[in-house]
């Protein structure tokens, strides 16, 4: 065992080699529960190019057959959600990490918020400045904001980042005294993720760099001045050419490609499945002391 390896998160060296994935290799911490990849892949932002977000022909095993359409079926989940926040914040002041082409903060500015964020894609981030958001094509941690924030969100973003500390401080910065964090983040602390091991669908390195539980996010908040609020699960819908093109690269079967693109029609888009794996974690956070 390389005794340079340590856990990003509580730097332990208790590490132990998990598995490979798509040629990649992945290590357990013994103390805090991360799994990780380690060596961290290169030109990350080289994945997300407009292919990612719109591929009618899904011909690659991560990304979206159209992420507008794929994110329709969570329409509802979302709404509600900011409806929550309106109850639990004053003001009206929305900052999105990892924003993609502004889906989310549409429905935001529909509900008369002020809209902001960050996305890693140049593509993502010019089709969200098109619908009227304030979103910079920037890392988080590179940002540079006195603005502040009622509430930042991060949707399914904390695992595709190799500096998570980095990016849950400047969400700190962000926000106001009274402010909110919202994440939802793959949970490897999931009974659906421990029954299916290397072969839960959610580990897609290099897509999906650090796999977290309950147990490493409270560590990880509260290193980055939080101190959690809510913990629940998000009952997440698909559209069909979704639940395909992800059994697609689960199990890399042509037939599951060709439904894929079968299913990617208006009339096909109308019907979304609830399907809650319970393999996510969504956690609402705060400032401590506040």
């Amino acid at each position: 065992m390389d005794d340079k390896i340590i856990c990003p998160i509580c730097q332990s060296i208790k590490i132990k080699k998990y598995g490979i994935k798509n040629g990649y290799d992945l290590y357990d911490c013994a103390n805090c529960d991360l799994m990780f990849v380690w060596p961290i892949p290169e030109n990350l932002d080289k994945i997300y190019l407009q292919d990612y977000f719109v591929n009618s022909s899904n011909n690659q095993d991560f990304g979206y057959t159209n992420y507008d359409q794929d994110k329709e079926s969570m329409k509802d989940v979302f709404v509600k959600i900011i409806a929550d926040f309106e109850r639990m914040v004053v003001g009206r002041k929305i900052f999105d990490v990892g924003a993609a082409t502004g889906y989310f903060l549409d429905l935001a500015k529909q509900r008369t918020w002020q809209t902001a964020g960050t996305e890693i894609s140049e593509y993502a981030a010019n089709e969200a400045v098109k619908r009227g958001h304030r979103v910079v094509c920037r890392l988080l941690d590179e940002l540079v904001v006195d603005e502040k924030y009622d509430v930042v969100t991060m949707w399914d973003v904390l695992e595709h980042v190799s500096k998570p500390q980095a990016y849950l401080a400047k969400a700190n910065d962000l926000l106001s005294a009274e402010g909110l964090l919202a994440i939802n983040t793959v949970d490897r602390g999931s009974l659906f993720a421990k029954l299916l091991g290397l072969k839960w669908h959610l580990i897609v390195p290099p897509e999906h760099l650090n796999f977290y539980s309950l147990k490493n996010l409270k560590i990880i908040l509260e290193q980055a001045g939080f101190e959690i609020i809510k913990v629940s699960k998000v009952g997440k819908k698909f559209s069909l050419s979704y639940i395909f093109k992800m059994l697609h690269s689960w199990q890399k079967l042509g037939i599951w490609q060709s439904l894929s693109v079968f299913f990617d029609k208006p009339f096909w888009r109308l019907l979304a499945l609830p399907i809650n794996l319970r393999d996510n974690i969504f956690i609402l956070a705060k400032k401590k002391g506040v």
